[in-house]
């Protein structure tokens, strides 16, 4: 399948492969998705269950995100970078990124090494995103995940649409 029509906030959108899009919002790396069944991805990643059973686009980023553009939001397993996520009351309000900060590690750095040694735009670190088809219905979307790394971005970023991972298939791990 070349292009799948969906709603994300009620606008439609249509994806081909090999599209260059523009997107921000969470991503991670493209070898924490190879091999993952849609039920897996979904517990990795923090998606309610069924939200990737009618499947999902893979994107890569085409360049590397700049310390402006993106924060820091710890591993999946806190939700929307935050200690138990999208509670209307969580324990700690503060996104991971906020957390280091207050706690006086400079961000500047710590993001520098960050790009030096984490972010890539070819192989099996490259930068990705998961758009799941099935559009979001709200906060309970998103519950904790198991504990893969994640990064928002705060601006949009050029991305290339690399895959679409049909119902009961999985990402084998093509990195171009």
């Amino acid at each position: 399948m070349s292009q799948l029509d969906f709603e994300v906030n009620t606008q439609l959108r249509r994806f081909e492969l090999r599209q260059t899009v523009e997107e921000s919002g969470y991503f991670t790396q493209a070898w924490y998705l190879r091999g993952q069944g849609a039920c897996e991805l979904e517990n990795r990643l923090g998606f309610r269950t069924g939200r990737l059973g009618a499947g999902w686009w893979l994107l890569f980023m085409v360049e590397i995100p700049r310390l402006e553009e993106f924060e820091f939001r710890g591993h999946t397993h806190l939700s929307g970078g935050v200690i138990r996520g999208h509670l209307k009351n969580p324990p700690d309000p503060r996104t991971a990124e906020q957390r280091l900060k207050d706690e006086g590690y400079d961000l500047t750095r710590l993001k520098e090494r960050t790009i030096a040694a984490t972010f890539a735009v070819l192989g099996h670190k490259r930068l990705a995103k998961v758009v799941p088809v099935t559009p979001p219905f709200g906060a309970a979307d998103y519950p904790v995940g198991s504990g893969i790394p994640q990064w928002e971005l705060t601006m949009k970023k050029r991305f290339t649409v690399a895959e679409f991972v049909g119902p009961g298939e999985t990402y084998q791990g093509n990195y171009s």
